[in-house]
């Protein structure tokens, strides 16, 4: 977790995380089967279409009457890899512009 990529500013709170979290890598492969490193995170997830499997897990907490859900990543597979998106701003705008409006 040392070398994970984190903004700058992000740095000193990585590294206080160190010493009092047990963080684990997602579980997050491509379709070989093959792990992604979390250098690659962004690159290869942001935008991409992917297949989740988790744990749903629920409690009931009798005393305040209230249902608590959580879901557990298990495993994060990529269908499709993100789809590349224009890179000058002005083409940003031209798509925007022929957007149908919902």
């Amino acid at each position: 977790m040392e070398t994970w990529p984190v903004a700058e500013c992000c740095e000193p709170e990585l590294q206080k995380l160190l010493s009092t979290h047990d963080i684990c890598p997602l579980p997050a492969y491509n379709l070989k089967e093959e792990m992604i490193p979390p250098s690659q995170y962004h690159e290869k997830l942001k935008g991409a279409i992917v297949e989740v499997h988790f744990a749903l897990g629920h409690y009931f907490i009798k005393k305040t009457k209230r249902h608590i859900f959580n879901a557990i990543l298990r495993k994060l597979i990529v269908l499709h890899r993100p789809t590349e998106l224009p890179s000058s701003p002005y083409k940003h705008l031209c798509i925007s512009a022929h957007t149908p409006k919902k």
